[in-house]
């Protein structure tokens, strides 16, 4: 049994907590009157936490659980039909088809942001050009336990809503709202 792998997106979870900072120091800052800025900043916080911090793709013995915002689909090893890369992670298991928004490749924007291509951290055009042509990490995690665990007898494929995170972006419009006619 080996541990469980879990992929994030960086850049998304630095969006996430540079918005959390400016939020916070906006409250701070400007010490808006009534309970209208408290309102905005926990909408704000439930649509980062939503948006950017909480999806990832979780790669264990049994499957591989891709956490979108508003789905999760968990696939097991032995169901799972193809896994590719476009923009992002691609799985596909019979039916079900799903991207994962926590698993960018490097021939997305996410090429700009990663300073590990060129020796020192310097990014350089022709790495910006390479980097479209490297295996996407996601994809070589998913392929590699895939490859070990493919005639396993393992789980089948479950699509469910992301009960937490649609509650946060539910709770996140009426705060929204509330604050908008607050303020």
């Amino acid at each position: 049994m080996t541990n469980p792998v879990v992929l994030r997106h960086a850049l998304g979870r630095a969006v996430a907590v540079a918005g959390w900072a400016a939020v916070l120091g906006w409250l701070v800052a400007t010490r808006p009157a009534g309970g209208a800025g408290l309102l905005f900043a926990a909408a704000a916080s439930g649509l980062l936490w939503a948006v950017c911090w909480r999806p990832a793709v979780v790669i264990d013995d049994a499957a591989v659980t891709v956490r979108n915002p508003l789905r999760n689909v968990r696939i097991g090893w032995s169901a799972l039909d193809d896994a590719s890369f476009g923009w992002s992670l691609r799985l596909r298991a019979g039916d079900v088809v799903c991207r994962a928004a926590a698993a960018p490749g490097p021939a997305s924007m996410s090429a700009l942001y990663d300073r590990h291509v060129t020796p020192g951290g310097v990014l350089e055009r022709d790495a910006v050009a390479l980097a479209g042509r490297r295996p996407a990490p996601a994809l070589l995690a998913v392929r590699q336990r895939w490859e070990a665990r493919r005639f396993e007898p393992s789980g089948e494929v479950a699509a469910a809503p992301a009960v937490a995170s649609i509650a946060v972006l539910a709770a996140s419009a009426v705060l929204l709202i509330a604050a908008a006619l607050t303020g």
